[in-house]
């Protein structure tokens, strides 16, 4: 019995499909989607829509992966810093995707059920899949709720990790060139969505099948079609710490954000009387606090308002 596990997606529906049509699949097969289907590339909706209707006709384990448990949060609605992390993590694309010609976006209930249907993990006599990685206890002793952070996010800790673990771990979540194979893990994310491969792997025989990022590299956004800006804005206070040459570590907050900009002021009430940027230099820095997106960026205006200085930045994320 044959089982294929399949790396991140991220919206790649064309290169997930061919993937998909790819494999020799026989009635036995089991396919293991390892989490993360949306998000960063164009066609996120399809993504979903071709793994339902996969679903129905083979085998398929849909595992979470951390971009669906921030979509969950995003659309839950009731932690802004949640709602936050998600558009700031290349969900606006996802947004997109879900958009009609207005702007609006609606997800059909099909995609929800979906959504709330995936599970943490899949395990077989050999193997354990999860999206991220797991604590560095005996797999038995993991707890969905306790755990369920670091199966969704772990990196380095579960990379570096000495444990030989019961069962071979088979994940995504880290983005690498080419499968890693080892004696406790198997990493199939192979940067799909960064202009990579997506990449599946046969089980037990470690048979390897690609296929090379097909659509172009552009984000997608969604559009403000109220105005003359390129994605729509969201309010709400994110903590950006901004790294400056002159001044040191700036602590500001956000007023609103998009994926591509922010509008910010000093988070603290008694330095806003006070300019601190300036218009046109390059700025690089993090938002947001407990979770981190890395940013590159320009100050495109900085303005004195009676509540304080605001500055407008146009930025580029790295997470």
């Amino acid at each position: 019995m044959a089982i294929f596990a399949i790396g991140d997606v991220h919206g790649c529906a064309d290169e997930l499909e061919e993937l998909l049509a790819m494999l020799p699949l026989k009635d036995d097969s089991t396919v293991v989607m390892l989490g993360d289907y949306i998000d960063r590339g164009p066609y996120s909706r399809r993504v979903i829509e071709t793994l339902i209707e996969w679903k129905k006709k083979h085998n398929i384990i849909t595992l979470s992966g951390n971009h669906e448990e921030m979509l969950r949060e995003f659309l839950d609605g009731s932690n802004p810093q949640r709602v936050a992390r998600f558009i700031l993590n290349g969900g606006s694309s996802t947004l997109a995707d879900f958009a009609d010609d207005h702007g609006e976006w609606v997800i059909p209930k099909e995609h929800l059920q979906f959504l709330d249907e995936l599970k943490l993990w899949y395990e077989t006599d050999d193997h354990f899949f999860v999206h991220a990685g797991v604590p560095d206890i005996p797999l038995k002793e993991i707890d969905p709720v306790r755990d369920r952070d670091e199966l969704l996010w772990i990196r380095r800790a579960f990379i570096s990790s000495t444990r030989r673990w019961e069962k071979r771990i088979v994940h995504g979540h880290t983005p690498v060139n080419a499968v890693e194979v080892s004696a406790t893990r198997i990493n199939v994310d192979t940067a799909c969505a960064y202009g990579g491969f997506l990449t599946a792997i046969e089980l037990p025989s470690h048979r390897i099948y690609s296929v090379p990022r097909k659509t172009g590299l552009r984000p997608a956004f969604l559009r403000d079609k109220t105005s003359r800006r390129a994605a729509i804005r969201f309010l709400g206070s994110v903590p950006v710490t901004i790294l400056h040459d002159r001044l040191g570590e700036l602590k500001l907050e956000t007023l609103n954000y998009s994926e591509i900009g922010m509008l910010l002021w000093s988070a603290q009430e008694s330095d806003r009387g006070k300019q601190v940027l300036e218009q046109g230099e390059s700025v690089k820095g993090t938002v947001g606090e407990g979770w981190q997106v890395p940013f590159t960026g320009r100050v495109v205006h900085a303005r004195k308002q009676s509540e304080g200085w605001q500055y407008g930045l146009a930025v580029e994320l790295q997470g």
